[in-house]
């Protein structure tokens, strides 16, 4: 994962860090019981974060050629 962050860098928006206590404080307020390690958060959190850049970048050049048609 990191080699693919260093060969991206400057081409994407930094992804913002998680610690253990913002993962911890943001379980306490979801209601019910989440059986999920803090580790395991993060890998979801890093695959949502990368699908919905890939998806914004998709919108983006979607209302690019619009601008341009």
């Amino acid at each position: 994962m990191e080699a693919e962050q260093d060969a991206n860098k400057g081409s994407e928006p930094p992804e913002l860090e998680l610690s253990d206590e913002d993962i911890l404080d943001a379980l306490a307020h979801v209601p019910g019981y989440i059986d999920i390690s803090t580790e395991d958060f993060r890998t979801v959190y890093h695959l949502a974060w990368r699908h919905a850049l890939q998806r914004l970048r998709e919108e983006r050049k979607a209302l690019d050629k619009d601008d341009t048609a």
